[in-house]
């Protein structure tokens, strides 16, 4: 029934906008996706899912034929057609990825070349996801309620503001097993007091072309939660005009909130993060191979502080290792901090496609309680390809070695082996 009640209202809703409307662009996207988990010695069964993610999507332009007014709303779905997972059955490994149905996106948007502004549910990313992301490796986005000004005041500089008034996690309900997780749950309604409600994400950027640089300060106040204010440095540099350099460099500090209408108890917090990316590669006749070096650093709890560096709002999925095996601890409580060395290869040609390598090398910033820092190693593997124009196939995996010290801090200290199969077809018109 909500199914239908759902899709009734889109439709009725398409129907009546468009009266008022100049033109209306409709999207689709359709991804199943195969996803095998197993971790070693948890008692679980290995899970087995298939979903599906169905991603609709009309925007209405030039509202009331006003230019620059455009109202976009998006209805998803996820479905299962192989269930042996949880939440779906109690006893198999997790994978976020319930079935359920939820107009994902809907806002007006209204602007020109010099600003746009987006009032309503909507997706935010910065950067690579970091700090501020949309979840979008899970079948279910994660939604901002928010208002949201885009700025262009010079060429090259973009400087955005937005007011979050609640998010919306990936999930309808909480996952079981504590997993009560702050990025996952559907739980921060407008109006409740709810940390993270009501706050400020602040973001900017300028690109100084002559050395393609990226200069990007920023500040994310979350409100009963924690403020975190960084900058990052990226951009690329070519040489011999076969051979180029890609580097990212950033640095963030996270201390007490400056927004505390909404904190659940007093708040300690002093962690540092940072992170150094290099990527040489070459470049040939329809495609580059690339190599990668990188370290990232978040640092853990000193003496009575609340937490470590936490990124609650992130893309967890995209750092530290696919296997997810500090997903949790990195949005929530990152006690004993983590430091993430990797190195990898690259290979991409617009034929064959895209195959890529990863090998982690985890440890702690504190030592455990019972001693040793070590968590483990992982091994990530991805490739990709285009099919036709509108279809893209996809298969990764990851293998994550637990180490015999994880077990004295309680996490990290199981084996777990994850992959993936899908396809990914769009089309709008």
């Amino acid at each position: 029934m909500r199914r239908v009640s759902l899709l009734s209202l889109a439709l009725f809703s398409s129907l009546f906008a468009i009266d008022f409307s100049k033109e209306a662009k409709v999207n689709l996207e359709l991804r199943p996706r195969y996803e095998y988990v197993d971790v070693d010695q948890s008692g679980k069964k290995e899970a087995n899912a298939l979903t599906v993610r169905i991603r609709t999507g009309i925007t209405f332009k030039e509202l009331f034929s006003l230019k620059g007014l455009d109202l976009t709303f998006e209805p998803w779905v996820v479905t299962a057609l192989v269930r042996d997972y949880a939440p779906e059955r109690s006893n198999y490994e997790l994978v976020p990825d319930p079935e359920q149905v939820r107009i994902n996106q809907v806002f007006l948007s209204y602007g020109g070349k010099a600003f746009n502004l987006k009032v309503g549910r909507q997706i935010i990313t910065f950067d690579n996801h970091r700090f501020i992301g949309n979840v979008g490796w899970r079948q279910m986005a994660q939604t901002f309620d928010a208002v949201r000004l885009d700025l262009k005041p010079f060429k090259d500089t973009t400087i955005t503001l937005a007011y979050v008034a609640a998010k919306t996690g990936v999930t309808e309900k909480e996952l079981g097993d504590g997993a009560s997780w702050a990025f996952a749950p559907d739980n921060t309604n407008i109006g409740d007091d709810v940390a993270g409600n009501d706050s400020i994400l602040f973001h900017a950027n300028y690109t100084y072309k002559p050395l393609s640089l990226n200069i990007t300060p920023y500040a994310y106040l979350l409100n009963g939660m924690h403020d975190t204010y960084g900058l990052k440095l990226n951009g690329k540099m070519a040489f011999q005009r076969s051979f180029f350099l890609s580097y990212w460099l950033e640095f963030a500090y996270q201390k007490d909130p400056t927004l505390t209408s909404h904190e659940n108890g007093k708040k300690n917090i002093g962690a540092s993060y940072y992170f150094v990316s290099l990527k040489p590669g070459y470049k040939f006749s329809g495609g580059k191979v690339f190599l990668i070096a990188e370290y990232e650093f978040m640092e853990g709890k000193d003496g009575d502080e609340t937490h470590g560096f936490t990124t609650p709002w992130a893309t967890l999925h995209a750092h530290n290792g696919w296997a997810d095996v500090f997903l949790k601890y990195t949005g929530t409580s990152n006690q004993y901090g983590l430091e993430d060395a990797r190195i990898g290869i690259g290979f991409k040609h617009g034929k064959i496609g895209v195959i890529k390598a990863v090998y982690h090398n985890f440890k702690a910033d504190k030592s455990f309680p019972g001693g040793g820092d070590k968590f483990g190693n992982e091994l990530d593997v991805i490739y990709k390809r285009k099919i036709f124009k509108n279809l893209h196939f996809g298969a990764k995996a990851a293998f994550y070695d637990a180490d015999s010290e994880a077990k004295n801090a309680g996490l990290g200290d199981k084996d777990v082996t994850k992959y993936w199969v899908w396809l990914t077809y769009k089309w709008s018109r």
